[in-house]
């Protein structure tokens, strides 16, 4: 504790400002201005410690102030807490502490909350006396939290980890079974187009007979048309007669063999058929992602026999 009215201790200090943990006395006007300026002097009637700066302004507008050089062996060191000391709603130094709600205080949460506990509010300074028996406990109770703490980010990135993996894999997977189908489907389109071609071939080989044998029917009237010009024209009338007759008998003839011909020629058409239950999957999801909730159990277990509350967090193994 420093000497005087001040206390030191609850000032804010800055990392840059102390070695190993510990700085010195501060300035007490320059604290008031959230500043860390080391003090160098102290205003024994004021009973106030000054830096040099500051110094020199309180001569100035003081008369008959006892100002002395502050000496190594007044010198208080201060453990910078990181603004611990300093209210989180109100941004003031806190001065008090309330048994009632286990609560530290400033001025204003004395005035906002804490009216009707006056009488378990006490000052900081009463409560030296149980801050040795009672802070190790809570250090303890801070470690388990802070252990609790790690699982939950090892956990974490355990998970972060997993979904990474289980992702590759469900994408390693989805490219396996798209070969495997892409591999059917050409064994497939490759079996269909051995098929079309050996039946194009014998179609090819039968059309190509009927085709042939209509031809043979074409010239054969040809024949009978061209000498219908000749015929008709110089033809005796026994002539005609006989074209007429072998008119009659070839294209009856001709007749009964295209129909014959038209029995056969016909082609069987071809066309491809999907499978209906494929096609309907395939339309509406063909791929489907399941997600797995996880929950983490995280319980608050008080214990009367020890301050603080114990965290656990059950994990998956």
């Amino acid at each position: 504790m420093a000497t005087g009215g001040e206390q030191v201790v609850t000032c804010p200090v800055d990392d840059g400002a102390y070695i190993s943990g510990k700085v010195p006395v501060m300035c007490f006007p320059c604290k008031q201005r959230k500043k860390t300026t080391a003090a160098a002097a102290m205003c024994s009637t004021c009973d106030i410690k000054l830096c040099n700066e500051c110094c020199r302004g309180h001569k100035m507008f003081t008369h008959g102030h006892e100002i002395a050089p502050l000496g190594d062996d007044v010198k208080d060191v201060l453990i910078n807490i990181k603004g611990l000391d300093i209210c989180r709603d109100h941004d003031q130094v806190i001065r008090l502490f309330c048994k009632e709600h286990d609560s530290l205080c400033c001025d204003d949460c004395l005035l906002e909350s804490h009216r009707n506990c006056i009488n378990n509010v006490c000052k900081l300074k009463d409560m030296e006396a149980d801050a040795n028996c009672s802070l190790s406990r809570s250090i303890e109770d801070v470690q388990m939290a802070i252990c609790a703490a790690r699982n939950m980010i090892d956990d974490c990135d355990m998970k972060v980890q997993g979904n990474d993996e289980r992702r590759n894999g469900i994408m390693h997977e989805i490219d396996r079974r798209k070969a495997e189908i892409i591999k059917r489907i050409n064994d497939e389109t490759k079996r269909i187009g051995e098929n079309l071609d050996e039946h194009i071939s014998s179609e090819r080989t039968r059309l190509d007979d009927v085709k042939h044998e209509a031809k043979a029917v074409e010239e054969n009237l040809q024949k009978l048309t061209s000498l219908y010009e000749l015929v008709s024209k110089d033809g005796t009338d026994n002539i005609k007669f006989i074209l007429h007759i072998r008119c009659k008998q070839d294209t009856t003839l001709a007749t009964s063999t295209l129909n014959n011909l038209q029995k056969h020629n016909y082609t069987v058409p071809h066309t491809i058929e999907w499978n209906s239950n494929l096609c309907s999957i395939m339309n509406e999801q063909l791929l489907s992602v399941r997600q797995i909730p996880y929950i983490a159990n995280i319980e608050y277990t008080n214990d009367d026999d020890h301050v603080g509350r114990t965290i656990c967090i059950s994990l998956p193994v």
